[in-house]
């Protein structure tokens, strides 16, 4: 029984030492099965799938090496690659309206009088919006609906502080997944060669009506850089004005190209 007991934990360290996981060794617990580890998936897709937009009024934070951004914005949303957002002052006056509607991103800057346009690339997203994803991506994240690798080997296991860990393998690449105890996600990190590129945060969820969260949580280590969105008033799958995610520069405003 003891040999038994040995063999089991020098596998389950190996696993957790080959995954580099960021839990520690203790609050793993036993491995649970695929069929269970599927079902959690499978659960958590049928809530969030149906999902194909969200508005909302955020408080955002974001902290960069060059500076921390703090305020107000108005948030939209919709599959899969169309998003607006309007920084608000204290006032309530627009700062910042940005939208992007696939292939064009498009910035007014109404204190300054200036207009921006450009492709949508990480990069000129990220000019703005601080956070260099992809537009895909960022929408997804925004949507409770994190990409999922693929996988070549999954692992499953109990957490001792309740919940359950997901770990996908794909080559020298992995995805490991957070559920709690009410099996809603959580936290999804992706890591390349064991190194944390992504890691997505997800609470505040509501006690009725859609299984939703109010809180998104974005870091990423390689670019030193974290965000948190805290939603009121959010709305999943609303009417959206037509146009919504188009921008015209307003007549005697500057132009500037980002490409």
């Amino acid at each position: 029984m003891f040999c038994r007991y040995l063999l089991y934990t020098l596998l389950l360290s190996a696993v957790l030492l080959s995954s580099c996981a960021p839990l520690r060794p203790s609050l793993v617990g036993d491995q649970v099965s695929q069929d269970f580890a599927k079902g959690l998936l499978q659960e958590w897709s049928e809530n969030s799938l149906p999902v194909t937009s969200v508005q909302g009024l955020a408080k955002v934070k974001v902290d960069t090496p060059e500076k921390s951004l703090n305020g107000t914005q108005v948030i939209l949303a919709e599959k899969p690659n169309r998003l607006r957002a309007e920084t608000l002052s204290p006032f309530g006056s627009p700062l910042l309206l940005l939208t992007a509607d696939g292939e064009t991103l498009r910035v007014s800057l109404p204190s300054r009088n200036v207009f921006y346009t450009g492709e949508a690339t990480p990069a000129n997203l990220g000019r703005f919006v601080r956070i260099p994803l992809r537009l895909t991506d960022l929408v997804s994240v925004l949507l409770y609906q994190p990409p999922i690798i693929d996988s070549l080997r999954e692992e499953a296991f109990e957490l001792q502080e309740g919940g359950w860990l997901l770990i996908r393998y794909h080559s020298k690449r992995r995805q490991e997944l957070t559920f709690n105890n009410t099996r809603q996600l959580v936290e999804v990190s992706y890591y390349d060669r064991d190194e944390l590129f992504l890691k997505i945060d997800y609470g505040d969820f509501a006690d009725e009506g859609d299984p939703f969260p109010q809180l998104v949580g974005i870091e990423l280590p390689r670019q030193t850089t974290t965000a948190s969105l805290e939603f009121s008033d959010l709305e999943t799958n609303g009417t959206l004005r037509p146009g919504i995610f188009q921008l015209a520069a307003p007549a005697t405003a500057t132009v500037i190209s980002l490409d």
